[in-house]
């Protein structure tokens, strides 16, 4: 089991975050955030959680606010007050971070990607036809074993063209069967938002969802 002490301080605070809204609090204070922190944790500083709060927060003016999109979770209603992020509420997150946010280019993504396959023992290559319903790439183990489609969905476009191409991938998985099966690269944040329904559909056409995490680079866990 993880020891609360080791966890950082956005962890805590987001793990706060839900508590009081799920307690039904859709709207909380700075206040509220730290007190909920110190019921896990005493030891964290009320210093420390408040310049926390701003890095975490979408909306705030902190120059060193964070780019990943995990550790992007409060939005600010007005001065001390707060409630969860919701990008469909209040707007994609480019909105607020904009062109600097620290993300690869789809280049580096692929890079990753074919790197993560490679590591397992699979000879990855591009799909050689720009036909409709081919995945972005092929992946290959042995002389015998049968062909894997892969399909990358980069975590630097906005959450409503993930949904769009989210949509074309399921279509395409379940009418191409050239493929013995499908490994769908999903970023974090649009994970979390696949339902478990969603999720059974995919494996009866033997498709597999692996994440995508993009941190200073990107985080392949397939």
């Amino acid at each position: 089991m993880e020891e609360i002490g080791k966890k950082p301080n956005w962890l805590l605070i987001r793990e706060a975050a839900e508590a009081l809204y799920r307690s039904g609090k859709v709207y909380f204070t700075r206040k509220d955030l730290i007190e909920e922190v110190k019921k896990k944790d005493p030891s964290r500083s009320n210093e420390s959680l408040e310049y926390e709060i701003d890095l975490v927060t979408v909306n705030s003016n902190s120059k060193d606010k964070y780019r990943d999109p995990e550790k992007l979770f409060l939005y600010r209603i007005e001065r001390g007050k707060y409630t969860l992020y919701n990008p469909e509420e209040h707007g994609e997150l480019e909105k607020y971070i904009g062109t600097q946010r620290l993300i690869a280019t789809r280049k580096k993504l692929v890079e990753e990607v074919v790197k993560a396959l490679e590591s397992l023992g699979y000879d990855v290559s591009p799909s050689k036809t720009s036909k409709p319903l081919e995945p972005d790439l092929i992946a290959e183990k042995g002389e015998d074993e049968e062909s894997i489609g892969v399909w990358l969905i980069d975590p630097s476009s906005p959450l409503s063209t993930q949904y769009r191409y989210l949509a074309y991938i399921m279509g395409s998985c379940m009418l191409n069967r050239n493929y013995s099966k499908y490994i769908v690269l999903v970023p974090g944040e649009l994970y979390k938002r696949i339902t478990q329904e969603i999720t059974e559909v995919l494996q009866r056409f033997n498709v597999s969802l692996a994440i995508v995490r993009e941190e200073r680079r990107y985080t392949i866990q397939i």
